[in-house]
């Protein structure tokens, strides 16, 4: 919105966040953070021809904003929901570490809050912020606050006091933009009195030259002993598709190419970056890794901003297709396998059961919570609460202690209540299992790639084997993946299963998206030793794939 504006704009990730190099546990993280975005002003004075430069943060991204104008002096400062007093934000990010689900492991490392590690030494760091304490070399500052929260009105006084013009307002939508990636909205309304500011207090940079990064622009990065290359590929320009490789430098013709999607709305980093470490270890031990933001999300622009963060979108298995023609194209050799955590997961599921490109080969689904879809839904619709309630029903059948207690009458809702609840939860079963049954003797009505036509799981996956692919399922310990699968399909899951066409690992002590240092490297052994197991020797048929691809070729086009 602001390069439209005539804005020259750059969106800066800090070492060790985003897409950048380094971890969230380095040291002198403040320092370096500093650092960043003093290099990110001279890039844009260098390249772009600013003279003129305004900084636009949002949290410790405008803290950090402000600090940089104690020391240089900058046009304009958008500070929104800056962090004031750091003591305040590590007192927070504390109580989110100590109410998270799963804290296993969390306190030697640091603070683990939202999926991200904070070192002990960062947040010593933190702990000595004071933005009152400081000035600014800044003529205008825009704070923007959170229009349902009261807003702070010391930082706006301090400012006044040292002369600068200096205003507060309330935008909309920060809850909807801090939402669970699935809930997640972009706050238009926000972003354009934000732009509107600018364009009032700011000159826009109309006569800057060009800045941006050549397609392919490609960054050397060491992981362990080995050197791993990382590059922007622009996959398609109809629809736009984004997505950044990393790769081993001389990478092995018999492995895989892995293509991570989207989980929820978050962008290709996947949530607390998982993405970016999985990707940049996997390419260390030899895997080629493509990290796409699917169209509406990310980097990966939706012309109608409705359909922004639609975390089930149908067009996302026409952007696996595209993805795979690319990769296709430029190593016609190569197989692939798609990887997704959540709505990813059911993507990489459904791609399996239906794009037809023979180079598919293993779909690994990460914690899915669906394995249908349709129009309308909402993750609430999908019965999970029935199905944990089930589970508790079940493992409860085979425990004597709780048919002691329901024979005695010792249950909150004595013998009766408690066989009605039963029979409550049984019901809706038998009639689903009636009516898939009845379904599963229906023809296919779906035609094209998209949301399959019904709900037959049995028939997924029998179209999953008769692809020649296989499923790998990683379930946290009490996330509802595995169970829906034996729900839904049991007798055709377990005959895959002793096929080895469907392998289940399980990781303990882990919530929905690994938000805890010590759960995302149980992870991350678990899928490394899989691979290994499944690709480490196997070999390539070259000539038979390239066969498989020419037959189909001409109705991929069409």
């Amino acid at each position: 919105m602001l390069a439209g504006q005539g804005f020259a704009v750059v969106r800066l990730d800090y070492d060790g966040t985003g897409d950048s190099d380094g971890a969230e546990d380095d040291l002198q993280r403040m320092a370096t953070w500093q650092a960043n975005v003093s290099d990110a002003v001279e890039w844009l004075r260098s390249e772009g021809g600013c003279g003129k430069i305004s900084l636009l943060g949002l949290r410790m991204g405008a803290t950090l904003a402000a600090l940089y104008a104690e020391k240089n002096e900058v046009e304009s400062l958008v500070l929104w929901a800056p962090i004031v007093k750091g003591r305040r934000y590590v007192r927070e990010l504390t109580a989110l570490s100590q109410t998270a689900q799963l804290v296993a492991g969390s306190g030697s490392a640091g603070i683990e809050a939202m999926g991200f590690v904070y070192a002990h030494e960062t947040a010593g760091e933190l702990v000595q912020i004071d933005l009152l304490s400081h000035s600014v070399r800044c003529q205008q500052v825009l704070i923007a606050s959170n229009a349902n929260a009261a807003g702070d009105l010391s930082l706006l006084d301090h400012l006044s006091k040292q002369g600068v013009e200096a205003e507060l307002t309330a935008l909309p939508g920060y809850e909807g933009m801090m939402a669970e990636p699935h809930e997640t909205e972009v706050p238009h309304e926000a972003l354009r009195s934000i732009v509107d500011w600018m364009k009032a207090k700011a000159q826009p940079a109309v006569t800057a030259r060009g800045s941006e990064s050549s397609p392919g622009a490609t960054s050397m990065l060491t992981r362990g002993a080995e050197v791993v290359r990382e590059s922007i590929h622009q996959i398609s320009s109809t629809p736009d598709l984004f997505g950044i490789m990393t790769e081993p430098v001389a990478p092995s013709a018999s492995l895989p190419w892995i293509v991570m999607l989207n989980a929820g709305a978050a962008y290709r980093i996947g949530p607390g970056r998982i993405h970016v470490a999985l990707a940049r270890q996997l390419a260390a031990l030899g895997y080629p890794c493509l990290r796409l933001d699917i169209n509406g999300i990310g980097d990966s622009v939706v012309a109608d901003p409705d359909k922004e963060n639609d975390t089930y979108a149908a067009s996302a298995f026409r952007d696996a297709g595209l993805v795979c023609d690319y990769l296709h194209a430029q190593q016609p050799s190569r197989r692939i396998v798609l990887l997704g955590l959540c709505s990813g997961a059911y993507v990489a599921f459904q791609a399996a059961a239906q794009l037809p490109h023979p180079f598919i080969i293993e779909s690994i689904l990460i914690n899915p919570l669906v394995f249908f879809w349709k129009e309308g839904m909402i993750i609430n619709d999908t019965t999970i609460d029935q199905l944990v309630a089930w589970r508790e029903y079940w493992n409860a059948i085979f425990k004597w202690s709780q048919w002691k207690m329901l024979f005695t009458g010792r249950t909150r809702t004595g013998f009766v209540g408690s066989l009605k609840r039963f029979a409550g939860h049984l019901t809706p079963r038998l009639q689903r299992l009636g009516r898939s049954a009845a379904a599963s003797a229906k023809p296919e009505a779906q035609s094209g790639c998209g949301h399959p036509a019904r709900k037959d799981l049995p028939g997924d996956l029998s179209r999953v084997a008769a692809a020649g692919r296989t499923l790998a399922m990683f379930v946290s310990d009490n996330d509802p993946g595995y169970f829906l699968l034996m729900y839904q399909a049991r007798r055709k899951a377990l005959q895959m299963m002793k096929q080895g066409s469907l392998q289940c690992h399980f990781i303990h002590q882990a919530d929905h998206t690994f938000s805890t240092a010590q759960a995302r490297e149980t992870f991350y052994h678990s899928l490394t030793s899989h691979l290994h197991q499944r690709f480490g020797t196997e070999l390539i048929d070259e000539r038979a794939l390239d066969d498989d691809f020419a037959l189909l070729a001409p109705a991929l086009r069409e």
